[in-house]
C-alpha cells in the first residue's frame, strides 16, 4: 500500500472507532437514564403510582413535542435502508435528533428495543464516514499541502469537507476489491471497539442463555405440530397488528395527544407488569425461572400482552426496535407450550416454538434462526436451523404458488 492508502486506512479506523464510541454512549445513557428514572421511587412507596403516572405523562409530552418540532423521528432501519437504496446517500444532519428522541422513547419505558434507533444511526454515521473517506481520497493532494493542524481540522470537521457518492466517479475507480476490504476492516474495528467498551464497563450481555437441553431423537415427532402452532401464532399477531394500525390511525397532526395514548399503556404496564417495560432484553434472563413456575395461560397472557404493548407503542409514536420484544414474547410462549408436554425436553419445545413464532412474525428465516441460536445451548442449533430451513422452503413454495396463480388469473 502507498502512503495515500495507509492514511485512508488509519482515517477509516479512527472514524469507525468514533461511531462505536457514540453507539456505546447512547446505550449507556439509555441504561443509566432508565435505571435512575424507574428506580428513583421504591416499589413499596405509597406515592409510586403517582410517580409513574407523572413520568409517563412527561415522557409522552416530551416525545410529542419533539416529533411535532422535528418530524417523524426516530429513524428506523427500514426507512434508512429504503432512502439509501433510492438516493445512494442519506441526509445525516438529523441523526443526533433521532438519537435524542430514541433515548426519550427508551428511557421512559416504551416496550421497544434500542436496535432500531441505534442501527439506523449507525447506517447514517456510516454514510457520513464514507463521505469523509471519499473526500480524503479524492482531495489527497490538497490535504497533503496543508499543515498538520489544518489537515486534522478538515478531517475531523463533522459538517464540512464531505464528498457524496457519485456513480460515474465510482465506476472510474478500478479498486473495488480493495475498497470492500477496507470497509470490512472498518466494520470489524467498529464492532471490536464497541464490544471492548461494553466488556470494560461490565455491561450485561445482549443475550441470555435459556439453560441446558438433553433432547432425544424420538421427541422430534412434535416438531411439525409445534412449527405449525408457531406459524399460526405469528399469523394471529399480524392480524392484531393490522387491526391496531387501523384503529390507531388518527391524530397524526397532534403528536402529543397520540404519544399520550402510549403513555397510558406504559403507565398500566409499569403498575401491573413492570417486567414487561422496555424491550424485554434484560427480562429474558428470568424466562427459564418464570417458565418453570407459571402456568400455560399465565405465560401466554404475558407473551400476548408484550406483543400488544409493542404494537401500541409503535402506533402511537413510541418508535423503536421490535426484534427483542418479539423474541421475548416468542420464548415466553415457547415455555408456555412446554408446560403442556412435561415428559418432553423443555428447551427443545421452547426452541422450536419460539423460532417458529419469531420467523412467522419477522419473515426472515435464516437471520432469525441464527439470532435465536444465541439464546439456546449448542446441541439445539441443528434443530433451530432445521426449523428455519423448513419455514424458508415453505415460504418459497407459497410464493411460487401465489405467483403462478396470479399469472393464471392474468391469462
Amino acid at each position: 500500500m502507498n502512503a495515500k492508502e495507509i492514511g485512508l486506512l488509519i482515517y477509516g479506523i479512527v472514524l469507525s472507532s468514533i461511531i462505536s464510541v457514540i453507539s456505546f454512549i447512547f446505550l449507556r445513557l439509555e441504561g443509566i437514564g432508565s435505571e435512575l428514572l424507574w428506580n428513583l421511587v421504591s416499589p413499596d412507596n405509597r406515592f409510586r403510582v403517582l410517580y409513574i403516572l407523572g413520568i409517563t405523562v412527561i415522557g409522552g409530552i416530551l416525545l410529542g413535542f419533539y416529533r411535532k418540532r422535528w418530524g417523524n423521528l426516530p429513524h428506523t432501519v427500514h426507512d434508512s435502508v429504503t432512502e439509501l437504496k433510492q438516493t445512494k446517500t442519506l441526509n445525516y444532519s438529523s441523526v443526533f435528533r433521532s438519537l435524542w428522541i430514541a433515548l426519550i422513547v427508551l428511557i421512559f419505558g416504551a416496550g421497544v428495543g434500542p436496535e432500531a434507533g441505534l442501527l439506523s444511526a449507525v447506517i447514517y454515521f456510516s454514510v457520513w464516514q464514507a463521505d469523509k473517506l471519499r473526500y480524503y481520497y479524492f482531495n489527497y493532494s490538497e490535504l497533503k499541502g496543508l499543515s498538520v493542524q489544518k489537515r486534522v481540522a478538515h478531517l475531523l470537521n463533522p459538517q464540512k469537507y464531505l464528498l457524496t457518492y457519485d456513480e460515474k466517479r465510482a465506476v472510474k475507480e478500478r479498486q473495488k476489491s480493495k475498497k470492500k476490504f477496507f470497509y470490512l476492516l472498518f466494520i470489524i474495528n467498529g464492532l471490536a471497539t464497541f464490544f471492548l467498551l461494553m466488556k470494560m464497563t461490565g455491561q450485561p450481555s445482549f443475550v441470555s442463555k435459556m439453560g441446558e437441553s438433553n433432547w432425544i431423537w424420538r421427541e422430534l415427532w412434535l416438531g411439525l405440530p409445534l412449527i405449525m402452532f408457531g406459524v399460526l401464532f405469528g399469523k394471529g399477531y399480524h392480524l392484531i397488528t393490522n387491526f391496531l394500525k387501523k384503529r390507531l390511525d388518527f391524530w397524526q397532526e397532534f403528536p402529543i395527544r397520540k404519544a399520550l395514548i402510549g403513555s397510558v399503556a406504559i403507565f398500566l404496564i409499569g403498575i401491573f407488569l413492570p417486567n414487561l417495560l422496555f424491550s424485554g432484553q434484560l427480562s429474558l434472563s428470568l424466562a427459564p425461572f418464570v417458565g418453570s413456575h407459571a402456568s400455560f395461560l399465565v405465560l401466554t397472557m404475558i407473551a400476548l400482552l408484550k406483543l400488544l404493548f409493542l404494537q401500541i407503542c409503535l402506533n402511537t409514536g413510541w418508535i423503536g426496535g421490535d426484534i427483542f420484544p418479539i423474541v421475548f414474547s416468542a420464548i415466553i410462549q415457547g415455555f408456555a407450550v412446554s408446560q403442556l408436554f412435561p415428559q418432553t425436553d423443555r428447551l427443545l419445545i421452547v426452541a422450536i416454538v419460539s423460532t417458529s413464532i419469531a420467523i412467522a412474525i419477522i419473515k426472515a428465516p435464516f437471520p432469525v434462526g441464527l439470532f435465536m441460536i444465541l439464546f439456546f445451548p449448542l446441541n439445539l442449533s441443528p434443530i433451530i436451523l432445521a426449523v428455519a430451513t423448513i419455514l424458508f422452503v415453505a415460504k418459497k413454495i407459497i410464493a411460487d404458488l401465489t405467483k403462478k396463480k396470479t399469472v393464471d388469473q392474468t391469462f
